[in-house]
């Protein structure tokens, strides 16, 4: 089985628009080249701007309510991992400790990064589904080859 290189992300950006939907941007540092971006809904986005501090609800969100129950249990969590990408949907694993055993469960991406966040656990992504931000030269070289593009 090939092992997996994960690079953790600490810098979390999320970005709103009308044509392209609902993004998240994960980056290891804020100068990084390298970023992984996934599209979200509207519940998710809500969720992950709540642990940025951008928005701030007057009832629980229905993750809050799950963590306040899983605190009271005694879970712990210890951090997520996105890790793969098949037929265009990506998978996501949240490390748990209950009892004193570790536990490992399959998350959507989103809600696993909205609980990182309010949990203050690492972010671990598989360092091929990284992609590399174009420089201007890049952008302008790759703006030439699609203008001869006939479609």
């Amino acid at each position: 089985m090939e092992q997996i290189e994960f690079v953790e992300t600490k810098e979390v950006y999320i970005k709103t628009d009308r044509l392209q939907g609902n993004m998240v941007v994960l980056k290891e540092t804020e100068d990084s080249p390298y970023y992984f971006v996934m599209f979200v809904g509207d519940a998710e986005i809500t969720a992950i701007a709540k642990e940025k501090g951008f928005v701030d609800p007057k009832r629980p969100l229905t993750h809050d309510l799950y963590l306040t129950i899983l605190h009271q249990a005694g879970v712990t969590f210890e951090k997520i991992e996105i890790y793969d990408l098949r037929e265009n949907t990506f998978y996501a694993k949240v490390y748990a400790n209950i009892g004193g055993e570790q536990r490992i469960f399959d998350s959507r991406p989103s809600d696993a990064v909205a609980l990182a966040l309010h949990e203050k656990i690492p972010i671990l992504v598989n360092r091929k589904l990284m992609h590399k931000e174009l420089t201007p030269e890049e952008m302008k070289e790759y703006e030439e080859i699609v203008k001869t593009v006939k479609f």
